[in-house]
């Protein structure tokens, strides 16, 4: 949430053992014995005010000599129910108790609680709850059934205020319904830091649903004796109703005016969801059977709120995988590939998770929809994540909290769910959705910095905060929280989407197929028909163009030109076809004489477009296939010498990063990998053709501009360093020249 940080170690909080008190509240006795001997071990120190006899007499000896026979017998019968937490009438000492039993530390623990003349009776408490149902039963929405529960609560029990409080996943709490008594001050509305209940707190509070302070002002009775001789330490009282009360939290009472106090858990599907909180300005006791009876409205509660939430959630997954079917459909049945596809459907995308952007990395360059980071944060955001250990998904509200770099972009991702699309992937491959910074302000039960203060003068300690006045924080860089139906719609949409990828790579395969057989079909029997009419359309400028006007011969020199381009495509699908079934040569290739053939080969090109070249630094030795790998600077070079202005000045840089040079990028698989470059200094290329750029014949200019070409030089040159194990990846943007990349990956052993 946010909060404003302290120089307070809370960890003392969290420390506290608050069920080791060694100490009761002083409306009830305790005893604690043997089984099966019923030998008394343990007693309150108030057994000689209660029951007659002191504590020093009653240790060792047997309970029979403080219970009346029948009130033994009730016991027993409680002891015999598989739970022991129910309540029976128990006589001592000429005196009636209600008596609660529990087990602890090996021994029976047996709590009397004095009955009154006004005490309520189980039947008639659970009455009660019974007319306190209706206004429950009809209460709309989980808003209205909270409301209604806390009126029911204060009808039952009397107290002055009766708050609903809801833990958020950071155990924060806030008042979210309250029922007050006339001129009682409320809360309703106000968070309160989770340092006010520590661990410790929230563990007993779900293992034992009620919880009953008389009154906040009494002394605490202690245990005799204080340390069990066989644990070297007090009774456990975890399970006790009786259990005293820590200072800190009796001083936490106090300065808020409640002088008793009464909580009801609701733990809803075995995690505690909030607690029904109860002050009195006055000491007050409440029966065993009143107790209960507001234990059954609270789990009642729980239920209700329970199938409440499932239902919303049920029916938001069953609209989420509506979404996702509808989403799959269009991906699974689309014409485009499926980067394309992905990022035509924003509006679904991001339907499916409630975002307002997302990355897609499936290949070297992310697919953005909707409101994202720049793409560079997005694959360094990818390489992070790679790193660290997580289960079906990652997510997080406060992603520059625990990723640093997001802060600077906290207004598209301070939100961030992620799913890993394919663990085995030697590259980062998510599906990333990012939620947008919301600024809130919460109101504060008191200074949230200041839940607790030190001891004055130095003194050892910790004091609560003395003020609860509403004090308000603005909290940034936070995002709506990530549901679980978020979570589940994400890992629905990774499964679904491993299946719309293995139908494109079968489909994928059969077009390879088809076109390598097209590709010998059109080498055979193409190539001749447009080789003759390349020949005849000379023939014909040769013995009939002085005849003919500037229209006819420009119509002829046409024909020609196309023949020609469409005989280099034919010869680039060839090529690109015939790499399917290329065996690598591998061996070990010096890179710079390579190159320097490359050189020799284009250099009357180079000339022509006035292009210098230049090479840092002699190049390495690698091993791979030189003859392919000549091919891949070749098709780079010209390529890189065609795109420029007319006048400016030309250039061409070869070069490579090599061990040890810092240069970080996704392709680059090991530290020690080469990766090579061809820049230039040309009109460069708009960041969303960078990756369309590699496909079969696509040119971003007019046929003939800038020297013309079939558009299948980059198709190849990737082809042919993956078929290397490498990669093929461009870096550039308009008016800034280009930069290419290539690396080679790992010749195969043996």
């Amino acid at each position: 949430m946010g909060l404003l940080p302290t120089s307070v170690d809370l960890s003392q909080c969290e420390r506290e053992p608050i069920h080791l008190l060694g100490a009761i509240q002083p409306h009830g006795v305790l005893l604690a014995f043997t089984e099966p001997e019923l030998r008394l071990e343990v007693v309150s120190a108030n057994t000689e005010v209660l029951l007659g006899r002191s504590p020093e007499a009653l240790v060792g000896r047997p309970l029979a000599e403080v219970l009346s026979s029948a009130s033994l017998m009730a016991l027993t019968q409680l002891l015999a129910r598989p739970a022991t937490d129910g309540f029976a009438r128990i006589e001592a000492a000429g005196r009636f108790f209600i008596g609660l039993v529990h087990r602890s530390s090996g021994l029976t623990v047996l709590e009397l609680e004095l009955e009154a003349t006004h005490e309520a009776r189980e039947e008639d408490s659970l009455a009660a709850v019974n007319l306190l149902l209706s206004p429950l039963l009809r209460a709309r929405g989980p808003q209205g059934l909270l409301q209604a529960a806390a009126d029911a609560v204060r009808t039952l029990i009397g107290f002055d205020r009766v708050m609903v409080y809801r833990f958020d996943a950071d155990w924060h709490g806030e008042v979210v319904a309250e029922s007050l008594a006339e001129g009682v001050d409320g809360f309703l509305g106000r968070h309160f830091p989770a340092s006010d209940i520590p661990a410790q707190a929230r563990a007993l509070y779900t293992r034992n649903t009620l919880r009953l302070i008389a009154d906040a002002r009494a002394r605490p009775v202690p245990l005799v004796p204080e340390v069990l001789p066989s644990l070297g330490r007090p009774l456990d009282l975890s399970g006790a109703a009786l259990r005293s009360v820590s200072p800190v939290h009796l001083e936490y009472l106090a300065n808020m005016g409640v002088a008793a106090s009464f909580s009801l858990s609701l733990v809803k599907d075995g995690t505690l969801w909030g607690l029904i909180a109860c002050h009195h300005s006055a000491p007050r006791h409440l029966s065993p059977a009143t107790r209960r009876a507001c234990d059954v409205l609270a789990r009642l509660l729980a239920l209700q709120l329970g199938a409440e939430e499932r239902g919303a959630e049920a029916e938001e997954l069953a609209r989420r995988a509506s979404l996702r079917a509808r989403l799959m459909e269009r991906l699974s049945q689309g014409a485009h590939a499926l980067p394309t596809a992905l990022s035509q459907e924003r509006e679904l995308l991001l339907a499916l998770t409630g975002a307002s952007g997302a990355a897609f990395l499936l290949g070297e360059t992310p697919i953005l929809v909707g409101a994202t980071p720049p793409m560079s944060e997005v694959v360094e955001l990818a390489f992070w994540l790679a790193e660290r250990p997580f289960g079906s998904a990652f997510y997080s509200e406060r992603l520059g909290l625990v990723y640093p770099p997001a802060a600077a972009y906290a207004d598209v991702a301070s939100g961030l769910l992620a799913v890993r699309l394919d663990p085995n992937s030697t590259l980062p491959r998510y599906a990333l959705w990012f939620r947008p910074e919301v600024t809130r302000t919460i109101t504060w039960a008191g200074n949230p910095s200041k839940s607790v203060v030190p001891a004055p003068g130095g003194a050892r300690g910790l004091h609560p905060r003395a003020s609860f006045e509403a004090w308000q924080e603005t909290v940034r860089g936070t995002s709506l929280p990530w549901t679980r139906v978020d979570l589940e719609s994400a890992d629905g949409f990774r499964s679904a989407l491993v299946g719309v990828v293995l139908r494109h790579a079968a489909a994928l395969a059969r077009s390879n197929k088809e076109l390598d057989a097209f590709g010998s079909t059109v080498s055979h029997d193409l190539k001749e028909p447009l080789r003759g009419l390349q020949r005849y359309a000379g023939f014909f400028l040769e013995d009939y163009g002085a005849a003919l006007d500037e229209e006819g011969r420009k119509q002829l020199e046409d024909m020609r030109w196309l023949a020609e381009r469409t005989q280099g495509l034919l010869d680039g699908l060839f090529e690109y076809s015939r790499l399917g079934h290329v065996e690598l040569a591998w061996g070990e290739v010096d890179m710079q004489e390579l190159v320097d053939d490359v050189l020799l080969l284009v250099a009357s090109r180079l000339k022509e477009n006035g292009v210098e070249v230049r090479i840092p630094r002699r190049l390495p030795r690698v091993a791979c296939d030189g003859v392919r790998i000549r091919q891949v600077w070749t098709n780079l070079l010209i390529n890189a010498a065609k795109y420029h202005q007319e006048g400016e000045s030309r250039w061409v840089e070869m070069g490579f990063h090599g061990p040890g040079d810092s240069f970080s990028h996704p392709a680059r698989k090991r530290p020690d990998e080469y990766v090579f470059y061809v820049r230039d200094n040309g009109i460069g290329i708009p960041e969303q053709f960078h990756e369309s750029i590699f496909e079969m014949f696509r040119r971003l200019h007019p046929a003939r501009a800038y020297g013309g070409g079939s558009g299948a030089g980059l198709a190849i040159a990737r082809r042919l360093t993956r078929l290397h194990g490498g990669e093929l990846w461009v870096e550039s943007a308009p008016g800034q020249g280009s930069t290419f990349f290539f690396t080679l990956g790992e010749k195969p052993q043996g």
